[in-house]
């Protein structure tokens, strides 16, 4: 167990138990205001709880303090200090994905046949913010995730060794003709046709060439505020556009399908105003 779940798994315990201990303490300080009003309430214990009521009440608010100190912290922690992982523990714990994805070495995400891709748990309120990782193409390229709504509806930066391409994707609504579903409308027999969804791709072009071959290890950095997003590889401005981005909050993610294969790790996403 790293230390980073040990310290998530020793506060929750503290918050179950500083939870447990106002719940006992108010039920405490009620009983001993309430009690002794009837007559089996004046025995030796609920005297003993009168004589001792602001003690009791003292200690059950310091642990409705510490409860909501946890509380708040966890929202601190994912609401305003964004979102984080190093790839220690089971990646369905921050991650919904599609595909075989795993983790390869120590600390390090591979994305691999993963057509629809797959995004952070948390996020779907975000919308300024700037998001980091390393990585590492080892066959083809890496698509990286930024404003999704769900796995049908976000856009991907397709990152290759010498270029890098923006899309979008995006689900459609289509009629199907081929399944007509008969029914009733005013007293008028009609036939309508159910509608779907297919998902399609947008493509920008043309593509941006990148100064070098991305052969090895590379640092990413994505700025996303309001519609515009900035690429930077290893610090160097790679593409930049603005009033861009029409999907106005969402998490963000990686995708690669069928053989393309990448290695990520240190992800990190900070939240900006």
């Amino acid at each position: 167990m790293s230390f980073k779940q040990f310290s998530r798994s020793i506060g929750k315990l503290m918050e179950v138990i500083s939870r447990w201990v106002f719940y006992v303490g108010s039920c405490l300080t009620i009983g001993g205001w309430v009690l002794p009003l009837f007559e089996w309430g004046k025995s030796a214990f609920f005297s003993f709880l009168r004589d001792n009521i602001q003690v009791i009440w003292s200690i059950s608010l310091s642990g409705a303090a510490l409860t909501l100190w946890f509380w708040i912290s966890r929202l601190h922690t994912r609401f305003v200090m964004g979102f984080r992982d190093n790839f220690t523990g089971n990646l369905h714990s921050n991650w919904d994905f599609v595909g075989p994805w795993k983790i390869a070495d120590e600390n390090t995400l591979l994305v691999t046949a993963s057509a629809e891709g797959g995004l952070t748990k948390v996020g779907a309120l975000w919308e300024n913010y700037t998001f980091t990782f390393k990585a590492r193409i080892m066959r083809d390229c890496l698509g990286v995730i930024v404003r999704a709504q769900d796995l049908n509806n976000y856009y991907m930066f397709q990152i290759r060794n010498d270029k890098v391409r923006p899309h979008r994707r995006a689900a459609y609504p289509v009629i199907d003709t081929s399944t007509p579903v008969q029914g009733y409308f005013e007293n008028t027999h009609t036939t309508t046709n159910p509608i779907k969804f297919q998902i399609g791709w947008e493509v920008f072009d043309p593509p941006i060439p990148l100064p070098r071959s991305l052969d090895n290890w590379f640092n990413v950095k994505l700025i996303v505020r309001g519609e515009s997003v900035s690429l930077y590889i290893d610090d160097q401005l790679i593409l930049q556009k603005d009033s861009f981005l029409k999907i106005p909050t969402g998490k963000v993610g990686f995708r690669n399908s069928g053989r393309e294969e990448a290695l990520i790790k240190d992800v990190r996403v900070k939240l900006q105003i």
